[in-house]
């Protein structure tokens, strides 16, 4: 069977959900994030990515690259509504939807009788007439293409991979810009002598699983058209967590819990997105002589909301005088995962 699988992403998400409250902050340079100098961008605008404006920039680099450059701060409770009633609306159209993150969802229209560029059409309409937000669509064989196929006509277009030109399409791409290959992978293939899209096609199934694992075979699989089912994600008993490395290291307590909070956004948009709260929080963070450091704190009542994270966390850091000497990384996360419904959301617990 030859499947197509589609790929919505949205553009500029964070952004593009305010522009849509304020339509007088359109086609201007706007970042979402802390505003004060020390502060750290979440996203932007394609009107900033211009001057070089880049999510995970500090606000001061920003603000000197793009001096025009507008500041919100996020309001993450206004972006999980409006996510949620977006993909509630495509779920009408096309019911086989898995959400992967606040701002992307996939979909298998291989069985929806419409010709996919109406499809894509029709979709781009809907979002945009309900809600004047505009996405990216990528559609291929696979999840990797149809991810991969969004970045094309980025924003506000589409891209659609065809069996025909699928091979062709994967193999333009150097490794590094494969989606599933981070700089380590790309090194461990070079071990075994794997430089291009090509090499890694013809590298067989065996030998992949062999140098990399699970994640071998995964590659192997995406990158030779072949698709795969989606199992469902058990995230029970596990963990979520996000980190970031510093573009230098920093001393600055203040700068640290900028990170931080970032962070925090971050696990809590996917904790509200799963529909789970949690009962522990982790921290953790690599001072610059590379010495890690690693804590949890366990909760009586679950939490969800990026301000329950953050403050946690932050507390945890304090506790334990971090921040005495520069660190390069800081990771924040939570444990102890409880299934909870919507109304969960709407109580204050804190």
């Amino acid at each position: 069977m030859i499947y197509r699988i589609m790929c919505i992403d949205m553009d500029a998400f964070y952004v593009s959900c305010e522009q849509a409250f304020k339509p007088y902050l359109k086609k201007k340079p706007l970042a979402v994030g802390s505003t004060h100098e020390r502060g750290v961008i979440c996203t932007c605008s394609y009107e900033a990515r211009r001057y070089g404006v880049s999510s995970g920039m500090s606000s001061a680099t920003a603000k000197n690259i793009c001096p025009d450059l507008l500041f919100l701060p996020v309001n993450f409770e206004k972006y999980g509504k409006i996510s949620s009633n977006i993909f509630k609306l495509i779920s009408k159209i096309v019911p086989e939807i898995t959400i992967s993150s606040i701002d992307e969802a996939y979909a298998d229209i291989t069985h929806i009788n419409m010709d996919t560029e109406l499809l894509i059409k029709k979709i781009k309409y809907l979002i945009k007439k309900y809600f004047d937000i505009t996405c990216t669509i990528g559609v291929g064989p696979n999840k990797l293409m149809a991810k991969m196929a969004t970045g094309i006509n980025k924003p506000d277009g589409y891209y659609i991979v065809d069996e025909k030109s699928a091979v062709s399409f994967i193999e333009s791409f150097p490794l590094s810009k494969v989606w599933g290959i981070g700089t380590s992978t790309e090194a461990k293939l070079a071990d075994y002598g794997i430089f291009t899209v090509r090499e890694l096609r013809f590298a067989g199934k065996e030998k992949l699983e062999t140098y990399l694992g699970h994640h071998g075979e995964k590659l192997y699989n995406a990158v030779n058209c072949i698709y795969e089912e989606d199992a469902e994600t058990k995230l029970e008993n596990k963990s979520i967590s996000k980190a970031t490395t510093f573009p230098y290291d920093i001393s600055s307590k203040q700068e640290i819990y900028d990170y931080m909070k970032l962070l925090s956004d971050k696990v809590s948009e996917k904790l509200i997105l799963k529909k789970y709260a949690a009962k522990v929080i982790t921290i953790n963070w690599k001072t610059f002589r590379f010495e890690s450091k690693s804590l949890r704190k366990t909760l009586y009542i679950p939490i969800f909301s990026s301000d329950d994270i953050f403050n946690y966390a932050k507390t945890l850091f304090n506790e334990h005088n971090a921040g005495t000497v520069p660190i390069r990384l800081v990771g924040v996360g939570v444990a102890g995962l409880v299934k909870v419904d919507e109304s969960y959301y709407n109580k204050q617990h804190y």
